[in-house]
């Protein structure tokens, strides 16, 4: 269950894998995949706002 003002979201695990692979690659900059599609949705929504 979600931590109270979290929620969740579902991916395909193909997606996952690669995610968690890029985390691994990163020596530290990222520690976990959520970080990761954090710092992601964050990008594309300043670059992409209506």
């Amino acid at each position: 269950m979600p931590k109270k003002g979290y929620k969740s979201l579902t991916i395909p695990e193909g997606l996952y894998k690669e995610l968690e692979n890029y985390v691994i690659q990163s020596n530290g900059r990222y520690v976990s995949i959520s970080e990761v599609v954090r710092e992601a949705l964050r990008n594309y929504l300043k670059n992409n706002s209506m």
